[in-house]
């Protein structure tokens, strides 16, 4: 439960419209509300029309009478009623009026000495048990309390005992910057009591005129009700509405929803709602919240790492049944790279009935990192049959199983994924070295099923891999199939890794088919890649041109040398390696060139001539 009281200096300034706005509103998105009429020298909350009730009751002033006869705290719902036509999805309103049904109501307002009560009649203590039985009896998790205006003897019990915050309704003049100085102070002040109660204070300038501020009136005055009264935010800003639908006390978010009243009593219910981490909207909207928003807003400035954990630690707490809160929890701890309270908020959250496929994949990787391979594949294979789960998430998925490969195509082939979707993921489980896997996809579907345009990458993908497990004949068979129209530099690698394919399934070099690779690399501007340097280097070997290819060899051994690479792609091995086994490939090369042919590229089959297609024209 969270309290929350309307507060305003003076009268006349929208205090109890902004509070009946913000209660239905909140009752209307599926929240337990509790109004209280605590404005008791001018009461009139059961005013409005759909607060009124069938017939006048006792309220707040009935109660502490009630209190002072009997020596004991009554029965709270005894002075309150429920609204009729309030509440949606399970919201619902409670008004405790003032007491105003009875006709002596004036006179037995007059006679409660409210020093009197606290002091002989332990009246702070007769209202934590009232804001108990709100908790307790009503489940509520919304009090709204309406404030008398000005310095009285009930305002300490409104502004400081009460409630959790206090929302400040004012109109920007002198007269209420004044006033309200001391007020707010008092608040304040609060924090360095015995009782180290924070009372959160939001900020609402009502009734402002929308017109041209030429003069800049608007602005001096907010500034300076900004800095008099130290906002950590500008204040929320409800503008004069001209209409008769105010003389009915019309209630906007409920009865004229898309106007522009409502939309700003809307924004004063977001500000309420994000200070109060009880309520799942606010406790989203703290966790979400960027750093850069925090600066922003001036709110917790510098909030300390630790003061934010046990802000999280009270949501985990509070909401230990909301998968979607946990989740949101765990994301922050990801994003603070915090990986055992991560996953220990995953767990929670997949517990509670979460199943994001982040969620899941996060827990996958941690007990692959951590040595449980089965529940990490266990995991995979959830995510696998999770249909709101995206191919890059599927690939991660694919990576982290260790299911046979069969299982796993199955499983793809339940989701009934088109040629597009598919071609991504094998393509993109090549790129993660699961060729075995990447492999299976491409093959599970005619890469004639895609779009020519979209046909490069897999084919491209697809051949990487047969080189790579040394299904040499198959990579010349898949690149000698089609011609596609792409750009030189593409054409180049595709002509170089079909004169590698031919190499390895013939057992010997074509040197028509690396003549190739040379022409093409003429057109092409030159770089110091060690990679493409090395491709090079063979390329001219074969066609013939061992003093190219010894200056290509040579310049990519410099190249490894001087440049920052710590993971380099060999063509002798079709895998990424080191910059040592890219080097201990180089040597190979070399003694190759002048005549060892022992050395063979790492990843060719034992020698087996097999029958190779022609390579396209």
């Amino acid at each position: 439960m969270y309290v929350t009281t309307f507060y305003s200096f003076k009268g006349g300034v929208g205090r109890t419209m902004a509070l009946v706005n913000s209660a239905v509103e909140l009752a209307n998105r599926g929240r337990r509300v509790v109004a209280v009429d605590f404005d008791l020298e001018a009461p009139g909350l059961d005013s409005f029309g759909i607060l009124r009730p069938g017939q006048p009751g006792p309220g707040l002033v009935d109660f502490v009478h009630q209190y002072l006869e009997s020596g004991r705290s009554p029965d709270a719902r005894d002075f309150m009623y429920r609204a009729r036509n309030v509440g949606d999805k399970g919201g619902e309103l409670w008004i405790m009026p003032a007491g105003a049904g009875r006709k002596d109501y004036q006179e037995r307002f007059r006679k409660l000495d409210w020093m009197e009560v606290y002091d002989r009649y332990d009246g702070y203590l007769l209202f934590e048990d009232l804001k108990a039985q709100w908790d307790k009896a009503l489940e509520a998790d919304w009090v709204f309390v309406d404030s008398r205006t000005g310095h009285t003897d009930t305002g300490g019990i409104c502004t400081r005992q009460l409630p959790d915050a206090v929302v400040v309704v004012f109109f920007p003049n002198e007269q209420n910057r004044r006033g309200l100085k001391a007020v707010v102070r008092e608040i304040r002040a609060e924090a360095d009591t015995a009782r180290k109660k924070r009372i959160e204070l939001h900020f609402v300038m009502s009734h402002v005129p929308d017109l041209d501020d030429e003069d800049a009136i608007l602005r001096k005055q907010t500034l300076a009700f900004q800095e008099e009264l130290a906002m950590r935010r500008p204040p929320v800003i409800v503008h004069r509405y001209d209409s008769l639908a105010l003389l009915n006390q019309a209630v906007f978010v409920q009865e004229r929803p898309r106007s522009r009243l409502a939309r700003e009593y809307q924004e004063v219910v977001r500000r309420i709602v994000a200070g109060n981490l009880e309520d799942r909207d606010g406790a989203l909207a703290y966790i979400r919240e960027s750093p850069r928003a925090r600066r922003r807003f001036g709110r917790d400035r510098r909030e300390p790492m630790q003061e934010r954990r046990e802000q999280l630690d009270r949501i985990e707490k509070m909401h230990a049944s909301d998968a979607e809160l946990l989740y949101e929890v765990a994301n922050f701890y990801e994003r603070q790279r915090s990986a055992e309270d991560a996953v220990r908020l995953f767990n929670l959250a997949i517990e509670a009935g979460c199943t994001e496929p982040d969620a899941i994949l996060f827990r996958s990787r941690f007990r692959a990192r951590t040595g449980d391979p089965d529940g990490a594949s266990q995991d995979a294979l959830r995510v696998l049959q999770n249909e709101d789960a995206n191919p890059g998430q599927l690939v991660e998925a694919l990576s982290l199983s260790s299911a046979p490969v069969e299982l796993l195509l199955d499983t793809l082939t339940e989701r009934e994924l088109d040629a597009v979707d598919l071609s991504w993921i094998g393509t993109g489980l090549i790129q993660r070295d699961q060729r075995s896997k990447g492999v299976a996809v491409l093959e599970s579907f005619s890469l004639d099923a895609l779009p020519e345009r979209l046909r490069w990458d897999p084919r491209h993908y697809l051949s990487l891999a047969y080189l790579a497990l040394g299904r040499c004949a198959e990579a010349a068979s898949v690149l000698a199939d089609q011609e596609l129209d792409v750009e030189d530099s593409l054409r180049m690698v595709d002509s170089f890794n079909y004169a590698m394919a031919r190499w390895g399934a013939t057992g010997g070099p074509d040197a028509v088919p690396f003549q190739r690779v040379v022409a093409l690399s003429a057109q092409i501007e030159g770089t110091d890649d060690p990679n493409r340097l090395q491709c090079l280097a063979v390329a001219y070997w074969a066609s013939g041109n061992e003093a190219a290819a010894n200056e290509r060899l040579a310049a990519a051994r410099e190249a490894v040398e001087n440049g920052p690479m710590q993971s380099l792609l060999s063509c002798w091995r079709y895998r990424n390696v080191s910059r040592t086994e890219f080097e201990e490939d180089l040597e190979d090369m070399r003694a190759l060139f002048e005549g060892d042919v022992t050395r063979r590229p790492r990843f060719f089959p034992e020698p087996e001539a097999s029958p190779v297609p022609a390579p396209a024209s």
